[in-house]
């Protein structure tokens, strides 16, 4: 019978898969990637067998490994069920809460949630990890996170997913205080028509290869543009560079432009709210939920949500 030592060599192999590399798994279980792979090397001399196919970019499972893989999450299910019915006979949630999340969701909301989970459930370590849009609720339905706070345009939900709404806000551009476009800009309001944006090149978020992220995109489908994306990047602080440097207009979901430096720079509001994007957190109705996932969700529902946008009833 194969002698597995360590609960942490499955964690691990388990990590490796679900995140497509030794380095995203180091990152994730904030480890060392020599550790990551001295795990999985382990496991594997255990089991006699290779279960990580190393040759291809994402890596995948061999034979042997699709075959273990299964098993190695139910004892990993097993545990945290043990830990969590502990849990509930001692009345203090513990472990880990895995939370999925847009950068700007991290910088901008959570650090008062992980504030004030930590003041009450000292025991709770919560972990982000900060992805693309279409990367989240997919973590949810895989198991990869506990929770994921999302963009619902962007990204619904299935049914078998429990949503719960959280806020709405508008989207913003981005450009240098004498931008010709802010001629545009409604007298009163100040806001600034979507129809004026097509006019300039427009700066996005976009994963390389793709038109443009699914918030944006929903955006801009919401005001009846269709429009290339003439610079895209991953990150908003670089859609405020770009813009900065006169290359066309940024444009952001307000949270993502109010994280950002965006000193001498002019933020002006397009279109309405109804428009803009649609935040919720996620959960999988499918599972039983831990003590401890009650306690982070119940944090986020309760903590006050971010500057400039409105909470959603």
């Amino acid at each position: 019978m194969p002698r597995i030592e360590q609960t942490d060599w499955l964690e691990t192999f388990v990590a490796v898969i679900d995140h497509g590399s030794f380095s995203a798994a180091a990152r994730a279980l904030h480890r060392a990637q020599s550790r990551v792979s001295t795990h999985v090397a382990s496991l594997e001399r255990a089991l006699g067998g290779t279960l990580v196919d190393r040759s291809h970019r994402p890596i995948g499972l061999t034979e042997l490994g699709a075959a273990f893989l299964p098993h190695a999450r139910e004892v990993l299910d097993a545990l945290q069920r043990g830990a969590d019915t502990v849990d509930r006979h001692t009345d203090t949630p513990r472990g880990t809460v895995v939370i999925g999340c847009h950068p700007s969701v991290s910088a901008g909301f959570l650090p008062g949630v992980l504030a004030a989970v930590h003041a009450r459930h000292p025991l709770i370590r919560i972990e982000l990890s900060e992805r693309t849009t279409q990367d989240l609720v997919s973590g949810v339905l895989s198991g990869r996170y506990h929770l994921a706070i999302h963009s619902l345009a962007g990204d619904p939900p299935p049914p078998e997913l429990q949503s719960e709404p959280l806020w709405s806000e508008r989207f913003v551009a981005l450009t240098p205080p004498d931008h010709p476009l802010l001629d545009a800009r409604d007298p009163v309001t100040g806001d600034l028509p979507p129809a004026a944006i097509p006019e300039h090149p427009l700066i996005a978020v976009a994963l390389p290869g793709a038109e443009v992220d699914p918030d944006t995109g929903s955006a801009l489908g919401a005001w009846g543009l269709s429009i290339p994306v003439a610079w895209q990047t991953e990150q908003p602080q670089t859609v405020v560079e770009l813009a900065r440097a006169g290359l066309g207009v940024g444009v952001l979901n307000g949270l993502a432009a109010a994280i950002s430096a965006t000193e001498g720079m002019a933020i002006t509001p397009v279109g309405t709210l109804e428009q803009g994007r649609h935040v919720a957190v996620t959960r999988d109705r499918r599972t039983a939920s831990s003590p401890s996932v009650e306690a982070v969700l119940a944090a986020i529902l309760a903590a006050p949500v971010p500057a400039g946008v409105r909470r959603t009833a």
